[in-house]
């Protein structure tokens, strides 16, 4: 949406109504390995695309990348997480 190649791990989904593309996020969450048990995810992310699903200030997807192993992997994902906004001081 922000007109740019997204960046498998590194780029996430928001809504455009409350944050601007561009916009550095930090997220740290718990999140499934794929073997049934969950890891640490702790990460600067940043904001270049949206989604319909995506509504409110407290909600963002995560890019994990293009193919059927990053399509089942981004399936498993529906776990909370903590996310800090990074925004320039005015």
């Amino acid at each position: 949406a922000a007109s740019i190649p997204l960046d498998a791990g590194r780029s996430i989904a928001i809504d455009r109504r409350q944050w601007c593309y561009g916009l550095p996020f930090f997220i740290t969450a718990r999140l499934p390995d794929g073997d049934g048990r969950e890891s640490d995810f702790s990460r600067l992310m940043i904001a270049q695309d949206t989604g319909s699903a995506i509504l409110g200030a407290a909600r963002a997807d995560l890019f994990i990348g293009s193919g059927a192993e990053a399509g089942r992997q981004a399936g498993r994902i529906r776990h909370r997480g903590d996310f800090t906004v990074l925004l320039p001081r005015e």
